[in-house]
């Protein structure tokens, strides 16, 4: 909060389904009650699916809230989930692929943040540090100081991850 309230965006984009940032403005109605989840499926093989939670503490939930109340566009920039549940069965398995010839720096930048930070796994670092921290202002400096390290010797990425990465960007175009 403390960073929207200083750089008061006019757009706030988060990563999620771009085909359901309709429902965003409803996490910030006042009769909704936390955790909630927002889950995309496959009609037709209901295993093939997406979950994305949201709390009071995440970044995400904190964001589309300040969003709604401070009248901000606000929207999901990530390819629609219809585009990633029809993925092929082929297409999965390349994708597979291509992540285990990554190196581990690649496949998961915020596992090796916390593995330096002495952490288990990305999960209980990304908890501690950016969504329950109550003051991550200067993190969020650090994080992105890190990242850029790690990243000076990142390998291509994969075609599905570039085409999420330039859906991403385009979406930046559009606001």
């Amino acid at each position: 909060m403390e960073a929207l309230n200083a750089l008061k965006p006019v757009a706030v984009l988060i990563e999620g389904p771009a085909d359901a940032s309709d429902l965003l403005p409803m996490l910030a109605d006042p009769g909704m009650v936390t955790p909630v989840a927002l889950l995309t499926y496959a009609e037709d093989n209901p295993a093939n699916a997406s979950f994305f939670p949201f709390a009071d503490y995440s970044p995400e939930y904190q964001a589309a809230c300040w969003a709604v109340r401070h009248g901000a566009a606000l929207r999901f920039i990530d390819l629609p989930a219809s585009d990633r549940l029809g993925a092929s069965a082929a297409d999965i398995a390349e994708e597979s692929a291509a992540r285990s010839e990554e190196d581990p720096v690649s496949r998961d930048p915020i596992g090796a943040l916390a593995t330096a930070a002495g952490y288990d796994d990305g999960e209980s670092w990304w908890s501690d540090v950016i969504e329950e921290n109550p003051a991550t202002g200067p993190v969020f400096a650090a994080v992105a100081d890190a990242m850029t390290a790690l990243r000076t010797d990142e390998k291509p990425l994969s075609a599905r991850e570039a085409v999420r990465e330039a859906h991403m960007r385009m979406s930046l175009i559009h606001i």
